[in-house]
């Protein structure tokens, strides 16, 4: 007995010196976790920049409704948000510093971390209105861990700086041909990146469209200064420019989010089901792309009409506003179309989501137009947005020919104002995160759906409130911001400067 103690201890102490041996030579370099390459960074950040399709906010952009309370539902009962940009913004804040060691090789890393800057600080700014931003980020420097609450307009005026800075930065690294690795996206093309910074811009600056007439914002003519001179300012313009999360289905951290873990596709999964703020107006104006996302209802499919997947009839929406226990019974009563999962589901890849694409770009463009901030042809960015967007679904070019004759361009004014804000609700199906609901927020279009599931009293909120945390850890500042924009109430209903 004692002999076999005698070896079992021998082999732990073999062990453990084999053992130190290894953490010996990790810790040769021990700061390494503390250094990380740019482009390391880089990676990081485009791993947690994107939204995703078929969540919650697909829901309340009213794209699609579910009709199980255990699942979740649409109610629209939400108040606080989260902070959550700000882990990203402390890692854009290292790559600079790290961009700033390596020199000449790391100027492209610089120059897209002021983009990432403006690209987080964006999504908080949208989602509350004041939030901390010229004070932020600054607690290991200076020792501020209460940073202000910027004034939302204050904010956007420094995303525009942000977003000008980065295009400036970017413009001799494109002439140069320079490349950057860790770029998942467009495989270190930053030709592309410039475009995806640029149309971003126009994104923010049409966001404003309710502060157009300040004139120290200068929002008309930065919109008309970027789209008259896309030699300095390019643009995506194009789907092969398209800033876009490619699930490659190699792995299940990558899968497209429909796919099952266990890789068995449930077809008739009823919970699938297509909201009427979108199906409708794809029905109204005979949108082949509905045809292309969605199938038709059961009760079409059983009626005996042999022609009835080319019928729009066939196809129906249940409306967001429904109680879930109506929506169910429409849905076994196969009342209720179910997406496509043919399309959607046709491998482990599905289907790209566009973060930015080239038919937001038209289309902000074609409203800016409408609106009257520069001149140009607004017919023709109207037709080209809707034929991006077309041309992503795989749409063939007579459908689209055939739309375009059946849904012309009605002219600069609010009737083709809302045929172009209708089209870029349709082409934001499962992309972009929250921008149609910011867009229904911003200008009432397309009219969404309230009813009798609405939990915010028959009204759709403007905004979420402030997180809980920042009660605790930056009072003063917070209860300040809340009193200067709401009167005190932190509220999903208080009105930001930005929609007032």
């Amino acid at each position: 007995m004692m002999k076999n103690i005698t070896i079992k201890l021998a082999l732990v102490l073999m062990v453990s010196v084999i053992s130190c041996k290894k953490i010996d030579t990790l810790q040769q370099d021990s700061a390494a976790i503390y250094n990380a390459k740019p482009q390391l960074i880089l990676t990081g950040l485009l791993l947690n920049c994107s939204d995703s399709p078929w969540s919650t906010d697909q829901r309340h952009n009213q794209y699609m409704v579910l009709n199980f309370e255990y699942y979740g539902g649409q109610s629209y009962n939400w108040t606080t948000g989260s902070f959550g940009e700000f882990d990203q913004l402390r890692n854009v804040v290292r790559m600079e510093v790290e961009s700033e060691k390596a020199g000449a090789t790391g100027a492209p890393y610089a120059a897209l971390a002021k983009f990432f800057k403006a690209y987080f600080f964006t999504r908080m700014t949208e989602r509350f209105g004041d939030i901390p931003m010229s004070e932020a980020l600054k607690g290991t420097s200076n020792g501020n861990f209460n940073p202000k609450y910027d004034d939302q307009k204050l904010v956007y005026q420094q995303i525009l700086n942000l977003l000008e800075e980065s295009n400036n930065m970017l413009s001799p690294l494109v002439s140069e041909g320079v490349k950057i690795d860790g770029d998942f996206y467009y495989g270190g093309n930053l030709a592309k990146w410039q475009k995806l910074v640029n149309s971003f811009k126009l994104r923010v600056l049409t966001s404003l469209s309710k502060r157009a007439n300040e004139t120290d914002l200068d929002i008309k003519k930065q919109f008309s200064e970027i789209v008259n001179n896309t030699t300095k300012y390019p643009l995506i313009l194009d789907n092969s420019d398209n800033f876009q999360l490619v699930y490659n289905g190699n792995n299940r951290t990558n899968n497209y989010p429909l796919w099952p873990a266990d890789g068995v596709v449930v077809k008739y999964d009823n919970r699938n089901t297509l909201a009427a703020t979108y199906v409708n107006i794809a029905k109204q104006t005979k949108d082949p792309r509905l045809m292309v996302v969605a199938w038709p209802t059961d009760s079409a499919r059983k009626s005996g009409d042999l022609d009835y997947a080319e019928k729009f009839t066939s196809y129906r929406g249940g409306l967001t506003g429904d109680l879930q226990s109506t929506l169910q019974k429409q849905t076994i009563d196969g009342k209720l179309s179910m997406i496509n999962f043919d399309y959607w589901m046709a491998s482990p890849s599905g289907i790209p989501c566009v973060q930015l694409g080239a038919y937001e770009t038209h289309l902000n463009i074609a409203e800016a137009i409408n609106r009257g901030w520069l001149q140009g042809d607004a017919a023709d960015h109207y037709r080209r947005g809707i034929k991006s967007s077309m041309e992503f679904y795989g749409v063939k070019s007579d459908a689209i020919n055939s739309f375009m004759l059946n849904n012309v361009y009605q002219g600069n004014n609010s009737n083709g104002l809302k045929q172009i804000l209708n089209q870029k609700y349709i082409a934001f199906f499962q992309n972009s995160g929250l921008q149609a609901y910011y867009q229904f927020r911003r200008t009432g279009i397309p009219q969404f759906d309230i009813g009798p599931s609405n939990a915010n009293n028959n009204a759709i909120p403007v905004r979420w409130a402030y997180p809980t945390s920042e009660y605790t850890v930056n009072e003063g500042n917070i209860k300040a911001a809340i009193a200067k924009q709401f009167g005190g109430g932190d509220t999903q209903n208080g009105m930001m400067w930005l929609i007032k």
